[in-house]
């Protein structure tokens, strides 16, 4: 980025740089987050494993999906109001800084039957609401506050998947998993230590 230039052949001011350095680094640290995750998940709901042996590429996206949904990068993404509005009585005043709950939305008893259990099978049906599925922000990418890179993410995490049940054998050694989700990002306190036996052909 330091050596980029923008459209008209000038050097980026560095501010601008600094953003899209940031821009570029952040979605490789949120899949690296996500694969983690993909992992507990798989050691921790084993029942899930043959299923993603046979390799159904709709079976790795549910569980792909349901880590996302138990566990987002970001427990919440901050905004400011560009314009004064009222939703459901609540008034947002314009410039006003505002707070999207991802993981609280993600877990909605209302909206998720069960929120605390791992169920890649929620996903089986057509898309759900945007706005009822916020892993990476909510909405649509090209109007709303939704990652852009979701669908790269998704995919990310299905490869990783594979890797995970079809060209790997590892064992998981004794440490501590537990995820403390005040933690940014929300990781296993051991980060989750893998001892690889073998890389199958």
């Amino acid at each position: 980025m330091a050596a980029a230039d923008d459209p008209d052949g000038r050097p980026l001011d560095a501010r601008i740089a600094a953003v899209e350095l940031n821009n570029v680094v952040r979605p490789i640290m949120a899949v690296s987050v996500f694969i983690t995750h993909a992992a507990l998940a798989l050691h921790r709901f084993p029942g899930h494993r043959r299923a993603l042996c046979d390799g159904d590429a709709q079976v790795a996206r549910r569980f792909a999906e349901e880590v996302r949904r138990t566990t987002p990068f970001f427990p919440m993404v901050g905004a400011r109001v560009r314009e004064s509005f009222t939703w459901r009585g609540y008034r947002f005043p314009a410039r006003r800084r505002v707070l999207l709950d991802l993981y609280g939305t993600d877990q909605d008893a209302r909206l998720w039957p069960e929120p605390q259990a791992f169920r890649p099978e929620r996903f089986a049906g057509p898309a759900s609401d945007p706005y009822a599925f916020i892993p990476q922000g909510g909405g649509t990418a090209d109007v709303n506050h939704r990652c852009p890179g979701e669908g790269i993410a998704v995919a990310l995490i299905e490869m990783a998947l594979q890797m995970l049940t079809q060209d790997l054998t590892y064992s998981v050694p004794e440490q501590d998993l537990s995820v403390d989700m005040r933690r940014l990002p929300a990781l296993p306190k051991s980060r989750f230590v893998m001892a690889v036996e073998a890389a199958n052909p």
